[in-house]
């Protein structure tokens, strides 16, 4: 079936945190952060100008690629040892990836679940973390094509073997049977597959990049507003404004993002 381009939607996820109930303790948080953007607009002007930006601030190119992730940019590790050794670099990279958070043109979502409160919570059904949020994401994705008369995919940061079968699994089941928000002949209607998408670092994908940026900030966010925890200072809490003022899904009338671009799990 053929699909005008300017109808073909996809949404880009990452994660920080890890899908594991058994060191919950130590291992609390688990945030998805699912990046919307027209594939089309993705696969050209906007990968683009994200490969020019890491050329320009850390060299990359096709023979050296760099690829962004947050916990190692945080770290200063190569080659992103410059932003701990140059604060003028560290500011140019930081006022440049703002202004693409602010005029990117994609729309965000976000799932983050308190992963000791669901085990307390839920004494014998315990569902995976990282399916619960994935599904909390590709819900609001289908709700979201469906309304606007979209149609799209899903693809996904690829992590373990074992892992990715069980998460194509979760989407498949969704796909077919649907859940208690969306039937499952809706989610057929704007899913163009009923298989998820895997991709890996080395794939550079700009957007799993800009979601893997983001993740960690809204997961920060979430806990300051459902945990009362201290709030984000510094870029982080610059980030999490700019997706709060444009950028996060909302309610089409009334402009509420809670439950709709941003869904805390666990309470």
């Amino acid at each position: 079936m053929f699909v005008h381009p300017s109808r073909r939607y996809r949404l880009y996820i990452d994660e920080t945190g890890t899908q594991t109930l058994k060191k919950s303790h130590q291992d609390r948080f688990l945030c998805l952060l699912g990046v919307i953007m027209l594939q089309q607009t993705h696969d050209t002007s906007f990968t683009s100008s994200f490969r020019q930006l890491k050329a320009d601030i850390f060299g990359h190119s096709e023979d050296n690629p760099v690829i962004l992730h947050r916990r190692e940019m945080v770290r200063g590790k190569p080659p992103f040892q410059a932003l701990k050794d140059d604060p003028f670099l560290a500011m140019d990279f930081e006022w440049r990836w703002l202004e693409m958070v602010n005029t990117a043109p994609f729309i965000a979502i976000g799932g983050a679940i308190d992963k000791e409160a669901h085990k307390k919570r839920y004494l014998v059904w315990q569902h995976d973390p990282y399916h619960y949020c994935l599904e909390i994401l590709v819900e609001r994705f289908v709700k979201w094509l469906d309304r606007l008369g979209f149609v799209g995919d899903v693809v996904i940061e690829a992590r373990s073997k074992f892992a990715d079968k069980r998460l194509k699994k979760a989407y498949q089941r969704l796909y077919h049977n649907g859940n208690n928000a969306i039937t499952a002949e809706k989610a057929q209607t704007v899913l163009l597959s009923g298989e998820l998408k895997f991709s890996r670092k080395h794939d550079d994908v700009a957007a799993l990049q800009l979601a893997d940026s983001l993740a960690h900030p809204v997961l920060r966010y979430l806990k300051t507003k459902h945990l009362n925890e201290a709030p984000a200072v510094g870029f982080g809490a610059q980030l999490v404004e700019a997706l709060l003022k444009a950028k996060l899904a909302r309610h089409p009338k009334t402009g509420v993002v809670e439950g709709w671009g941003l869904k805390w799990l666990g309470e």
